[in-house]
């Protein structure tokens, strides 16, 4: 419009000039053609470079875009991952060499095909539409772990899926890029195969043991056995003799002072030794547990423990007999033994009561003090050979061993034993 405007205006002054005689009529028409040629070819001047301008802007953003493509071309064609572009149809629209030699096929006959064209197995091919819809529905990148069946074999993948989206956040297709990751998969499984055989021995090694251990607490039962029955038989003889012989001799001692105050130490140590036997027979094997069960065992056990130190005992039994199984029987008593025997020992209590509960399913014994507790590092030591040897015990059977205790607030230590058949393992 400025330029037609100074046309115009140019015009008009030639005419005037012409109207009052500056110049002839017969200059005016040059004039104004002159004029007009140079504003017409100055405007083509300034045309001409703005288009020159626009143009090689053009041609210098085609060329950036040009390098860009370029440098993306060679990243894709270089790299060993294959790279895929599908649109919202999930068909294939951008393949890098590597997707098209994973297919087994040309540029040409992968472009525009659906999963189910390029793969063999159509559950494979439909599962890779699924992840691809619910990737482009959510608007969200997921990795996704596949297995495919292709032309070299079998292999496994780890594709990462982005949505496409366009300038206006429209969704357009799906973008991914996937890694072989086979020799991984197949690595993993190797060690899970081998830590199953690792974890296999360790069982069988495991129960190995307890059939070793349980066959060394066979053994040793019976050494316990005959060794109180040689105390039984030939200490326990002795001694009744040898009480008999000494009251004998206390009949023809002399009536002195002297002889007088030895006597009641000599009766005294007498029937120290007499007592100490029976006690260590009795914890070599209980007589009492042959003969009349398990709770009369605990009774007499509880009695003992009551006269050697003082501590208040009260059992809790079940009114009919107890009857679980010899080894069972001797598991127990065991136990209840060595709980007693740390109540001695570390609690400082003067108080313990024992329950032993039978039902159809498990036998459990607890014992219960009002001592100063088990420190809980005590509890977690293995090392702590009185615990450890509850736990193995208890584990032998198929069963467990539970510790409840504060400081200052005594301790519960409580057995369970499954009474029916732990099958071996």
């Amino acid at each position: 419009p400025s330029m037609l405007f100074l046309i115009l205006l140019l015009n008009l002054l030639v005419a005037k000039g012409a109207e009052r005689g500056f110049y002839s009529d017969q200059l005016m028409l040059p004039f104004l053609t002159l004029i007009d040629g140079a504003l017409v070819v100055f405007v083509f001047w300034r045309f001409a470079g703005r288009l020159d301008r626009e143009y090689g802007a053009r041609m210098q953003s085609a060329a950036k875009l040009a390098e860009a493509n370029s440098l993306l071309t060679a990243v894709s064609d270089s790299t060993r991952e294959p790279i895929f572009v599908k649109n919202r149809q999930g068909l294939l629209v951008f393949a890098n060499p590597a997707l098209l030699q994973q297919v087994g096929k040309t540029w040409e006959e992968a472009m525009y095909r659906s999963s189910r064209e390029l793969f063999a197995e159509r559950e494979e091919a439909d599962r890779i539409d699924e992840d691809d819809k619910r990737v482009m529905a959510h608007g969200l990148p997921e990795t996704i772990e596949q297995t495919l069946h292709l032309q070299h074999g079998i292999f496994t993948y780890q594709s990462t899926r982005v949505p496409w989206f366009d300038k206006a956040g429209n969704v357009l297709g799906v973008i991914g890029i996937s890694t072989d990751i086979s020799e991984r998969k197949r690595a993993e499984d190797s060690l899970r195969e081998r830590e199953a055989q690792l974890e296999k021995a360790v069982v069988e090694r495991t129960a190995l043991l307890r059939e070793l251990t349980n066959h060394l607490e066979t053994v040793r039962e019976e050494e316990k056995r005959a060794i109180a029955r040689e105390l039984h038989d030939n200490m326990g003889a002795s001694l009744t003799a040898l009480s008999m012989h000494l009251e004998s001799v206390y009949k023809i001692l002399p009536e002195d002072e002297k002889w007088q105050e030895r006597k009641p130490r000599m009766q005294g140590l007498m029937s120290s030794l007499v007592s100490t036997t029976r006690r260590i027979q009795t914890e070599l094997r209980p007589n009492m547990l042959d003969l009349f069960g398990l709770k009369a065992a605990i009774t007499e056990q509880l009695d003992e423990l009551a006269e050697r130190t003082g501590i208040t005992c009260k059992a809790s039994l079940p009114d009919e007999d107890v009857t679980i199984g010899h080894e069972m029987e001797i598991a127990i008593y065991r136990m209840l033994q060595e709980m007693l025997n740390n109540v001695t020992k570390h609690a400082k209590a003067n108080q313990v009561d024992v329950i032993l509960d039978v039902d159809e399913e498990q036998v459990s014994l607890t014992v219960r003090d009002n001592g100063v507790g088990i420190p809980q590092e005590r509890q977690d030591n293995n090392k702590t050979y009185g615990l450890r040897g509850l736990r193995e015990r208890a584990t032998f059977f198929g069963g467990n061993v539970a510790i409840r205790s504060t400081p200052g607030n005594g301790s519960i230590i409580s057995i369970h034993l499954p009474l029916a058949p732990v099958a071996d393992v």
